[in-house]
């Protein structure tokens, strides 16, 4: 412990809070303050688009419904060399 010989400061310190004593607080005492949040345009319109997309599907049948029928006619026809491509990028 260190102790220093500024022993007036300290009773001055203590003479400081004994004129003004600390205020209590009723912690029963309703408060009348109430928090607020303001969002920016950008965020408005940013909340809209989440929502819209919350509200898509996951799934795309107009794609799904394509790909079905062309496959159904024998039209789909998927080149090999795309195939190959595709498993060496998905490995390496």
């Amino acid at each position: 412990m260190i102790i220093n010989n500024n022993l007036q400061a300290i009773a001055g310190a203590y003479q400081l809070n004994a004129k003004s004593p600390a205020k209590r607080v009723d912690a029963k005492a309703p408060t009348s303050f109430r928090d607020e949040v303001q969002l920016s345009a950008n965020a408005q319109t940013a909340g809209s688009a989440v929502k819209k997309l919350k509200g898509m599907s996951d799934v795309r049948l107009d794609k799904v419904e394509f790909y079905t029928n062309a496959i159904e006619s024998g039209n789909y026809n998927v080149p090999a060399a795309n195939i190959a491509s595709k498993m060496i990028s998905a490995r390496f």
